[in-house]
């Protein structure tokens, strides 16, 4: 199961939500908002892994997503491996486009929290290779686009297990 981290925004700076689909988008233009409309684009940095087991006396399956997973524990000549170990990018948007929603009276150079991320940034990698998104994160308006203040070294998580 896919999972991000969000980063919480101690500084208090202006959120700025993100709607993702057409309806939301429309709603919040008339409500005077400026929708900065983005394509999502999946990263190839951002990925989670899972394998198959089946229990060959019952059929049933165990998922995992751990390499010390369950199975192991069990009688393991009870089991088949029928997906082995399979990398692939863990999140599903509804829409392949988002937008931001710019307030009107942000001033060029204004520090904001973006809630929810458009794009794909690194916020968890974990030993096992498995890496998970960045849900929240701080920008600046630069009166055309917000400019995302991604630090990899301060805002990545590095899980160990």
């Amino acid at each position: 199961m896919a999972f991000g981290v969000t980063i919480e925004n101690k500084k208090k700076l202006r959120v700025i939500k993100t709607a993702r689909t057409e309806k939301t988008i429309n709603n919040a233009a008339l409500k005077g908002f400026k929708p900065l409309v983005k394509k999502l684009q999946k990263s190839d940095k951002i990925f989670s892994k899972y394998a198959v087991f089946q229990n060959i006396n019952t059929g049933e399956i165990e998922v995992e997503g751990d390499y010390r997973c369950n199975y192991r524990t069990k009688n393991m000549s009870e089991f088949i491996t029928v997906i082995d170990w399979t990398f692939y990018y863990p999140y599903n948007f509804k829409s392949q486009f988002a937008a931001y929603l710019i307030p009107k009276d942000i001033h060029v150079g204004e520090r904001v929290f973006i809630k929810d991320l458009i794009e794909d940034y690194v916020g968890i990698t974990w030993n096992q290779g498995d890496t998970y998104r960045l849900e929240s994160c701080e920008a600046i308006w630069n009166g055309n686009d917000l400019e995302i203040q991604y630090d990899p070294n301060i805002d990545r998580a590095q899980l160990i297990g």
